[in-house]
């Protein structure tokens, strides 16, 4: 083969099997495709299957229609939750764990009436779900790496996503039984005609008859309720199709590095700045920053006040940015690890103070005017940022690095606050601190208050102020809720109206 009409290097030949390389052909070798691009099978399904994804979806159908979150909602994960268990067969001590604790963020459903706590809790019953099958038979979520994780969350898609398929088998291989089948759907064909004309005739003969057939059917609402119970069906059917994979194994991170000189580089300039916001902080502290605030036109009174929120998506940027950069950095070196670790401490160590920072200007926001469900999660966000900034200090610092325990890690702390604000009700600890600082300003935003769901309503009726005390008395004394929307917020906060008011 000749290469005379060939000037461009890396060109394919015509039946692509070869590659120009300037001086000779050379054969083109496919790239192998990732594992966690596979859509490979370790089991099959089985009618046991078929039922519990039928279940799961009917159960769904009860929770989607009621427009609310309830006991049908917690009954739906919870059922999942059970499918994983028996239909998906999962094995591992951790795959189980993680389903109990998806049963666990489910329940709450039924407690909490705060959207800030039922999306949150919906989401992570969802992920646990999503997590228990991908680990059904080995992987311990101590040994994911920022990469595993990735490819673990493409690979459920792709299986979540094959769901019809996979949960229609059994049916596919029911087809060698519909001999028997045919004679009876052949018989019911012929009959019908004969039934319809019959049963038309009676109809007009007895009105009592003719009642048989009034059945009101809503032909809008049974679409509606068919669409329900088949997204319900094929998330079930999507999740055991994940419990049925092929389980991954170790997932490295990606072949290419950015060279270990760019990657210092890019830490030196975060530093650079975090450094120089420092310095900022410390002119403003001592009284010296007069002429560049009345230059802005900012008193330090809202100086003091202002800038949180972005303050605390600076600290969320830079740690993806540090977590991203250590894992794609070349770092072959001793010297260069080490100056990375350094940079990477520095960044750090520079980016609590900002979030130090950020939580004591949103303090002083409060202490003005007032507290909201967003200013209060901020503070939280806060505090587990800087936990999360710990986390990475202790990966960067070589701490267990026998192990990918960082997403771990940070997985619990997420769930662990998550638990614990669901326990803690954070409207009722908005309310309480309105309260509390109403004593001493004697303001509070009512208005707001009014706002918020039925979990703030024992603490609005706790309230001594009359103006609070109507507030929570503003809403239904009974609540008529079916056994789907039952939510025991709902019942304590009725039941306390008709105690207290």
């Amino acid at each position: 083969m000749s290469g005379e009409a060939y000037s461009h290097i890396g060109q394919l030949s015509a039946d692509g099997n070869w590659r120009w390389d300037g001086a000779s052909w050379r054969p083109v070798v496919p790239r192998p495709v990732p594992r966690w691009l596979n859509r490979e099978l370790k089991g099959k399904a089985t009618w046991f299957t078929v039922v519990a994804a039928l279940a799961v979806g009917l159960v769904s159908d009860q929770a989607l229609r009621v427009g609310t979150f309830g006991l049908a909602a917690s009954l739906t994960l919870a059922l999942i939750a059970l499918a994983l268990v028996f239909a998906g067969r999962i094995s591992s001590f951790e795959a189980r764990a993680l389903v109990g604790a998806s049963v666990l963020f489910a329940a709450w459903l039924t407690v909490r009436a705060s959207r800030w706590l039922l999306w949150p809790d919906l989401a992570m019953s969802f992920a646990l779900a999503g997590l228990a099958a991908s680990v059904t038979s080995r992987g311990l979520l101590f040994d994911i790496g920022i990469a595993g994780a990735a490819a673990r969350s493409v690979h459920a898609l792709m299986h979540v996503g094959s769901g019809a398929g996979f949960v229609a088998q059994p049916l596919v291989q029911a087809r060698s039984r519909m001999g028997l089948v045919a004679p009876i759907a052949r018989g019911a064909l012929i009959a019908a005609p004969i039934a319809i004309l019959l049963a038309v005739l009676l109809a007009t003969a007895d009105p009592v008859f003719a009642s048989f057939f009034n059945l009101n059917l809503d032909a809008g609402r049974l679409a509606l309720d068919v669409a329900f119970v088949a997204g319900g069906a094929l998330l079930a059917a999507g999740l055991l199709r994940l419990a049925a994979a092929e389980p991954l194994s170790r997932v490295d991170g990606p072949a290419w590095r950015l060279g270990s000189i760019e990657g210092l580089v890019v830490l030196a300039v975060l530093d650079a700045i975090f450094a120089a916001f420092a310095v900022a902080q410390a002119i403003a502290a001592t009284g010296a920053a007069g002429d560049a605030l009345r230059a802005a036109g900012v008193t330090y009174a809202d100086y003091a006040r202002s800038g949180f929120f972005q303050l605390l998506w600076v600290a969320g940027i830079t740690a993806v940015v540090l977590v991203l950069f250590s894992r794609i950095t070349s770092l072959t070196e001793r010297t260069t690890k080490r100056a990375f670790q350094v940079l990477s401490l520095i960044a750090i160590g520079l980016t609590l103070l900002i979030v130090f920072v950020a939580f004591e200007r949103l303090r002083i926001y409060e202490d003005a005017y007032g507290f909201t469900m967003l200013r209060l999660y901020s503070h939280i966000f806060a505090v587990w940022i800087a936990l999360v900034f710990l986390l990475l200090s202790a990966d960067f610092a070589g701490l267990f690095n026998r192990r990918r325990w960082l997403v771990g890690a940070i997985s619990v702390s997420a769930m662990a606050v998550l638990l614990a604000l669901n326990v803690l009700n954070p409207e009722a600890i908005v309310v309480s601190l309105n309260i509390d600082r109403a004593q001493a300003t004697h303001t509070i935003d009512t208005q707001y208050l009014a706002t918020l769901s039925s979990d703030a309503t024992p603490a609005l009726l706790d309230s001594q102020s009359p103006d609070i005390t109507r507030i929570g008395c503003a809403g239904p004394h009974t609540n008529s809720a079916g056994p789907a929307a039952f939510n025991w917020s709902d019942v304590t906060a009725a039941m306390s109206r008709r105690a207290r008011c």
